[in-house]
């Protein structure tokens, strides 16, 4: 099997483009080429666009001394103003001086060849410049396909966070002097944020607030099975320590032995007798105030779930007038400040001072950091965070 061979395919013949103000030069080529290639000729640089843009060639052999449009008009038309760098110009030239060589070469030329010149080597040159063209389609064709492929995935992941979208809750229990704020900005399309507040009965409610390790679709499932899991047993009434028990037992069973977790703080809240029953598993601390008192972050008192069996047992504090929580995941302190990375302990400095001052306000997070720190914040991860304000009197 000859080299020339390779170079073919079974839907066509490589097409080559002939071009010289030489009649015998433009048949002495076409006799030599035409058994392998489909070759056209072309007599001057006008014919030669007019050719080209006819019948598209893989290689255009191009003398440079022609009258009127020569070989470098030629380079520029092609390169400079059709814009096409993939179709292989081999430039032809009876002088053999550098400079007119590297001139046609730094115009866009891809190789050369001396007049007079021998068959094989210009069968040879001819070949390879065939096969990089070829290679080249193929790689187009591959990146297509490639393309395609990632576009049905682009399209799984939007119709993935548009029904996480519905996951999230829509409609928050009515209680007299409740009021409820939320902020959920994933990084992605799919995300492993996950926030809740439901009524378990009048007056009590169960908040959540979950970030599930990393990205994507997986991620995104992990959500929703966590978050199915807290509405069957909140519909049930049962207690949060048993549902955080069973939660995390799924969890061990569904990705204990892959890299993912899910951090969390759940609550049961009862306005009816002021108290609230909480934990929470590897997950930023809470910030509570306490009938109008700031108290001490409330921080993980066991692992983030999904990595082994955890003992659940639920804290207590109890309020009487007024009660502030304020919910986040990392998102929202874990970005970039010039050559530095904002952190945990700023963030809950500012927003506890922001709580005391009743002025947090989670629509203008990002105007409130920028103000704080004098950096505009760009968040990387996913963002979310919630903001439980409630006064009254407990039992009323």
């Amino acid at each position: 099997m000859s080299d020339d061979s390779l170079v073919k395919t079974d839907e066509e013949i490589p097409k080559i483009l002939v071009v010289d103000d030489s009649a015998t030069m433009r048949n002495f080529l076409t006799r030599v080429l035409e058994g392998d290639y489909d070759v056209d000729t072309a007599s001057d640089g006008v014919e030669c666009i007019t050719q080209y843009m006819k019948v598209k060639p893989c290689v255009i052999l191009l003398d440079l001394l022609m009258p009127g449009m020569d070989g470098f008009a030629v380079i520029e038309k092609i390169r400079n103003v059709i814009k096409d760098q993939e179709v292989i110009i081999i430039v032809l030239t009876g002088q053999d001086e550098q400079e007119i060589k590297a001139r046609a070469l730094n115009s866009g030329a891809n190789d050369y060849l001396t007049k007079p010149f021998h068959v094989v080597e210009l069968k040879a040159r001819v070949g390879v410049a065939i096969r990089q063209v070829m290679l080249t389609r193929q790689l187009q064709a591959a990146n297509t396909s490639l393309q395609k492929a990632y576009n049905i995935i682009d399209d799984e992941v939007k119709l993935v966070a548009r029904l996480q979208d519905k996951l999230l809750p829509t409609v928050v229990p009515v209680i007299e002097g409740l009021d409820i704020k939320s902020m959920y900005r994933p990084s992605g399309r799919a995300s492993g944020d996950y926030y809740d507040v439901f009524g378990l009965e009048e007056g009590v409610v169960r908040v959540i607030m979950a970030d599930v390790s990393g990205h994507g679709p997986q991620a995104a499932f992990i959500m929703a099975i966590v978050r199915t899991l807290f509405k069957a047993d909140g519909a049930n009434h049962n207690d949060l320590s048993d549902s955080l028990n069973q939660i995390n037992s799924h969890l061990l069973d569904l990705i204990g032995k892959d890299s993912y977790f899910v951090t969390l703080f759940a609550a049961d809240i009862d306005f009816n007798k002021g108290v609230m029953k909480y934990m929470s598993a590897g997950h930023c601390p809470t910030l509570v105030m306490l009938d109008g008192k700031m108290s001490d972050p409330l921080v993980a008192e066991v692992p983030p779930f999904g990595f082994f069996p955890v003992d659940v047992n639920l804290s207590e504090c109890s309020f009487s007038s007024s009660l502030r929580l304020f919910l986040f995941t990392d998102g929202c302190y874990e970005w970039r400040m010039a050559d530095d990375f904002f952190s945990l302990e700023p963030f809950v400095e500012i927003a506890e001072e922001l709580m005391l001052e009743n002025s947090l306000q989670l629509d203008g997070l990002e105007d409130i950091l920028e103000e704080k720190t004098g950096v505009r914040p760009v968040f990387d991860d996913d963002v979310t965070a919630l903001s439980i304000n409630w006064s009254g009197a407990v039992g009323s």
